[in-house]
C-alpha cells in the first residue's frame, strides 16, 4: 500500500473512532439530563431542617380549653414553611403565625398533607375566621378583616372544643414582646 491508501484507511479509523466517541457522550448525556429532570409531583419532601421555637397555650372554647404546644412560625422563611411536608401531626400540636402587621393574610394548603383548622384572629387575639381546610388545597382564602396571628391545629379541633368567630384566645406573651420571639434582629 502506498502512503496515500493509508492515511486514507487512517482518517476513516479516526472518523469512526470520533462519531463512535461523540454518540457516547451523546448517550451519556442523556442519561444524566433523565437523571436531573424535574419529577416534582414525585421528589420525596424536603429534609425537616429548620427549626421552631415552641410556646404552650390553652386554647378554650364553649366547651371547655384544651392545652397546646405551638410551634412558633414568626419569620418569613418558618411562615411560607408552616406545617407543609408533614404526614402527622399530634393532636396537642398546632402552629402559630406571628406578623409584625395585621393585615388580610391568604393562606393555602400546598404541600400541607394534613387537614387543617385554620384560625385568623386579630391584633388582640380574638378568632375573626375558622377556616377547616383540606389537605393539599391550593385555594388561596383569608378574612376579609386584618389578622395579626394564625393558627393552625388539626382538622376539626376548633369544632371539638367549640370554637367560634369572636372567641378570645389569650396569645402568649413570649409572642407579643417584639423580637423576644424571633431569629430576626
Amino acid at each position: 500500500m502506498d502512503h496515500s491508501t493509508l492515511s486514507a484507511i487512517s482518517d476513516r479509523s479516526r472518523s469512526v473512532r470520533w462519531r463512535t466517541a461523540r454518540g457516547a457522550v451523546a448517550t451519556l448525556l442523556l442519561m444524566v439530563s433523565a437523571c436531573t429532570a424535574d419529577t416534582s409531583a414525585t421528589k420525596p419532601a424536603p429534609p425537616d431542617d429548620m427549626h421552631f421555637d415552641t410556646v404552650s397555650a390553652t386554647i378554650k372554647g364553649e366547651r371547655g380549653g384544651k392545652p397546646f404546644t405551638l410551634e412558633i412560625a414568626d419569620t418569613d422563611e418558618k411562615r411560607e414553611r408552616g406545617l407543609m411536608f408533614r404526614k402527622s401531626m399530634a393532636a396537642d400540636h398546632g402552629m402559630i403565625f406571628v406578623f409584625d402587621v395585621a393585615d388580610n393574610y391568604r393562606f393555602w394548603m400546598k404541600n400541607t398533607w394534613i387537614p387543617l383548622d385554620i384560625i385568623f384572629l386579630d391584633s388582640a387575639g380574638k378568632v375573626i375566621e375558622i377556616e377547616p381546610r383540606k389537605a393539599k388545597d391550593d385555594t388561596a382564602m383569608g378574612p376579609d378583616e386584618p389578622a395579626k396571628y394564625v393558627i393552625e391545629l388539626n382538622a376539626g379541633t376548633a369544632e371539638t372544643i367549640g370554637l367560634k368567630k369572636g372567641d378570645p384566645i389569650d396569645i402568649p406573651e413570649k409572642l407579643l414582646k417584639p423580637g423576644a420571639h424571633s431569629d430576626e434582629k
